[in-house]
């Protein structure tokens, strides 16, 4: 493997670690609030998805 294989891979895995903690943390957040009241996550969860795309895109 070449060098930027593995960076790349590196932080492909920091990412999916960034991803799952912050997913784990909205859930936790959402189970703990009235019913109906929904939170900021909804908003930044998208936002998280939007910019790993253009991060793929500007990657190319």
């Amino acid at each position: 493997m070449r060098r930027h294989e593995i960076v790349r891979d590196i932080i492909l895995l920091a990412l999916g670690a960034c991803l799952y903690g912050f997913c784990g943390a909205a859930l936790e957040a959402y189970g703990s609030r009235a019913a109906g009241n929904i939170g900021g996550e909804v908003f930044v969860l998208p936002l998280m998805a939007g910019l790993v795309w253009l991060g793929w895109e500007l990657h190319k």
